[in-house]
């Protein structure tokens, strides 16, 4: 597949046999990817004398369990925040024990459930510290906290630390939060932190001065001495726009010695985790497209495909950038035009002023690194289905998730 014409017959033979839209996975780079973290694990644990490092893929970046079996091959944990993504993982049969629940507000059966599956939860509020305490006291758990510093991320939406964020407990809340756990009786085994998503080499120094302060909150707070746990969260980025790709071993040089000062002043500390998700399956996967219409208005020309905010909403949600490839003519004129998708909203736009080959109905269009944020995402918006999922690795591919059908959408309704 390394021209235009292989592409083309490829990616046709697949929409043909599975439908269009549809959501394609290169296998081999999403083993790259896992093995990428792996490598990142186990230099970071060359930083340290027995702290082991853990990393958690965050389900919600993309929960196919074919994904996520290939993530358990590699050796790593995952984490969740729901019901659903838990018996995924289970069905994939991570252990207990490699399951994180990081949770924003749950309510208290599905407190009980993560309890009774023996699975280690991560709360973010005194709220819920107070709820989940008056069910299971005595029992282990992490909290989520919010030392007040500036998060990183592409966008506001994704910034979970700092002022403006509804994640973790703030300092001023301290004393509230430590009468709840003592009233509960509660085990505060870990401590949990997480700045951002999506932050690149430009954003290296602010993540590990974030890691820094929040160390610095931990050591004014003697409540803190007997962690175990320290989570980092994730928010390892990948190039969406020509940008240079994240550096590991720039990040593991300035982080290594940061984790390295701070298990020394902590005999306590037995593990660190962090929590990729983005980075994994993102770049391997793509959602692939047909154009429909082509359209010049007001002097803009308008390419509408069948790739709508109901089948990836990132554009339309955050301004994001994804570079697109359409599959056509070589020889048509190049011009600049929005590509949009098929809802009735002037949001359903999927890029702006694009310089492209003037596409015909039919051709076939590529949108690049949908593989995270993307089905994960979809909806059934405007009664459209969502896509089938595909794997492939080199030109073998496989069915991973059947395309909706409107009978299996009809069936949840009570006429």
């Amino acid at each position: 597949m390394e021209n235009n014409t292989q592409l083309n017959n490829f990616f046709q033979g697949l929409l043909n046999r599975y439908g269009s839209p549809l959501y394609v996975y290169n296998e081999k780079i999403l083993r790259e990817r896992c093995q990428t973290i792996l490598n990142f694990k186990n230099s970071l644990e060359g930083y340290l004398n027995n702290t082991k490092v853990n990393m958690h893929y965050s389900t919600k970046a993309n929960n196919n369990p074919a994904i996520l079996k290939i993530v358990k091959e590699y050796g790593l944990n995952v984490d969740c925040m729901s019901l659903l993504e838990l018996d995924l993982n289970k069905k994939c049969e991570f252990e207990d024990k490699r399951i994180l629940y990081v949770c924003n507000n749950i309510d208290k059966d599905e407190m009980d459930v993560v309890f009774n599956s023996n699975i280690l939860i991560c709360l973010d509020s005194i709220s819920q510290i107070e709820t989940w305490g008056s069910i299971h006291p005595g029992s282990d758990i992490m909290i989520r906290l919010n030392p007040g510093v500036e998060g990183v991320g592409h966008s506001q939406e994704v910034i979970t630390a700092g002022k403006k964020t509804k994640f973790g407990i703030t300092e001023e809340n301290y004393k509230e939060m430590f009468e709840a756990i003592d009233k509960y009786n509660l085990n505060v085994i870990g401590l949990h932190q997480h700045l951002g998503s999506l932050f690149l080499n430009d954003k290296i120094d602010k993540y590990v001065k974030g890691v820094e302060s929040f160390f610095e909150l931990i050591n004014r707070y003697t409540e803190f001495d007997n962690v175990k746990i320290i989570d980092l969260g994730g928010g390892f980025g990948v190039p969406y726009n020509g940008e240079e790709k994240l550096d590991f071993n720039l990040l593991i040089n300035k982080l290594g010695n940061v984790l390295k000062k701070f298990e020394q002043e902590h005999k306590s500390i037995e593990e660190f985790k962090f929590e990729p998700g983005r980075y994994i399956p993102c770049e391997s996967g793509m959602i692939l497209g047909r154009v429909n219409a082509i359209k010049h208005e007001n002097n803009t020309y308008w390419i509408g495909t069948d790739i709508g905010m109901n089948q990836l909403v990132r554009p339309s949600m955050y301004d994001a950038y994804h570079r697109v490839k359409i599959l056509g003519a070589s020889n048509s004129p190049e011009i600049t035009a929005n590509i949009c998708g098929n809802v009735c909203e002037s949001g359903d736009v999927l890029a702006k002023d694009r310089k492209i080959k003037l596409p015909i109905p039919g051709d076939i269009i590529m949108v690049y690194n949908a593989g995270a944020y993307g089905y994960s995402m979809a909806s059934n918006y405007t009664g459209r289905l969502r896509p089938a999922e595909v794997m492939y690795n080199d030109n073998q591919d496989r069915l991973i998730r059947y395309r909706e059908t409107i009978d299996y959408l009809e069936k949840s309704i009570v006429w």
